[in-house]
C-alpha cells in the first residue's frame, strides 16, 4: 500500500507539473490561465516532494529532521552540494535563453528550493560537527 502511494504521488506530481508547460488549462474563476498553470505546477512540485520524502525516509511526512538521516555527519556535504547545484540551475533558468522555454517564475522557485536545501545541509553540519553539536555525546 505504501509503495503504491509513492507511485501515485509521483505520477500525479509529474502530470500536474507538466501542465505548467502547456497553455491548455482553463482560466478558472480568476480569469487568468497563467494562474491555473502556476497552481498546477506548485501542486505538482508539492506532490513530487512528498513522493521523494517517502522514498528516502520510508515514511509519510514533510519535515526531514536530522534524526531521520542515516549519517548526517557525513551526508551534509552532499546536501549542500545538491542545494548549490539547484541554485546554479536557478541562475541558468533566469539568466540564459533556457528561461524562455520555462514558465516565468521557474528561476525564483528553483532559488527558493536551492536555498532551503543548502540551509538544511548547513544546519546538519552545525548540529553534528559544528558549534551547535550536543555535548552529551
Amino acid at each position: 500500500m505504501e509503495s503504491n502511494r509513492k507511485v501515485v504521488l509521483l505520477a500525479s506530481g509529474v502530470i500536474l507539473l507538466s501542465f505548467s508547460f502547456f497553455e491548455f488549462l482553463p482560466a478558472g474563476p480568476w480569469l487568468d490561465a497563467s494562474f491555473s498553470r502556476g497552481m498546477s505546477g506548485l501542486l505538482g512540485l508539492s506532490l513530487l516532494y512528498l513522493s521523494w520524502f517517502e522514498y528516502v525516509f520510508k515514511e509519510a511526512g514533510v519535515v526531514p529532521t536530522i534524526a531521520k538521516w542515516e549519517h548526517p555527519e557525513s551526508s551534509w556535504r552532499v546536501v549542500v552540494a545538491a542545494g548549490i547545484s539547484v541554485l546554479g540551475l536557478s541562475w541558468v533558468s533566469g539568466n540564459t535563453g533556457v528561461g524562455d522555454v520555462l514558465p516565468e517564475p521557474t528561476a525564483m522557485l528553483l532559488m527558493l528550493i536551492g536555498l532551503l536545501i543548502t540551509y538544511t545541509g548547513f544546519y546538519a553540519y552545525l548540529v553534528t560537527n559544528g558549534p551547535l553539536k550536543s555535548e552529551e555525546e
